[in-house]
C-alpha cells in the first residue's frame, strides 16, 4: 500500500507541473478531457479523465455526492487489433479518500466507447457498472441524471 505522503507528493507534483507548463508553454498546455457516464442499479457515477502533456489525471463523481473523488493512475495496457479497428485500452486507477487508497477502478475503452467500468473496494466488494448512453449531454461533456 502506498503511504499518504507519497500520494500527496504525486498530486502536488502533478498540479505544480501542470500550472508551470501552462504558464511557460500556453499552447502546449491544452488538455483533452474524456467523460463517461455509468450506472449500476440505482448508483450513477461520472468518470472524468484529463490528459495533458503526457500526464493522466482522473476523478469520479457519484450522482448523490457533493464532492468528486480523485483517482491515482496505476497502469495502462493496450491491445492492438487488425488495421482499421482502434486499439483497446485497459486502465487502472486507485481511488483516494482522506489520503488513503480505498479501492480500484478498472476502465476499458475502445475508440469512443467504454466496455468495462468496474470498482473493487479495499474490502473486496466489486461493483460492475455499464455505460449509460442516455445520461450524456448533447456534447458528451457531462452526465445528466
Amino acid at each position: 500500500m502506498v503511504n499518504n505522503t507519497f500520494i500527496k507528493f504525486i498530486y502536488l507534483s502533478a498540479a505544480f507541473a501542470t500550472i508551470t507548463l501552462s504558464l511557460i508553454f500556453p499552447s502546449a498546455a491544452l488538455a483533452t478531457q474524456r467523460v463517461g457516464c455509468f450506472s449500476s442499479g440505482e448508483i450513477n457515477v461520472k468518470f472524468v479523465q484529463i490528459t495533458q502533456d503526457g500526464l493522466d489525471m482522473a476523478y469520479v463523481k457519484y450522482q448523490k455526492s457533493k464532492q468528486a473523488i480523485p483517482l491515482l493512475f496505476i497502469k495502462q495496457t493496450e491491445e492492438e487489433f487488425p488495421e482499421g479497428r482502434p486499439s483497446a485500452f485497459t486502465t487502472e486507477w486507485d481511488e483516494v479518500l482522506k489520503s488513503k487508497i480505498n479501492g480500484r477502478y478498472t476502465v476499458m475503452t475502445q475508440g469512443a466507447r467504454y466496455y468495462q467500468f468496474d470498482y473493487k473496494s479495499s474490502t473486496g466488494l466489486v461493483v460492475r457498472f455499464k455505460e449509460n448512453l442516455n445520461a450524456y449531454d448533447s456534447i458528451r461533456h457531462d452526465c445528466q441524471w
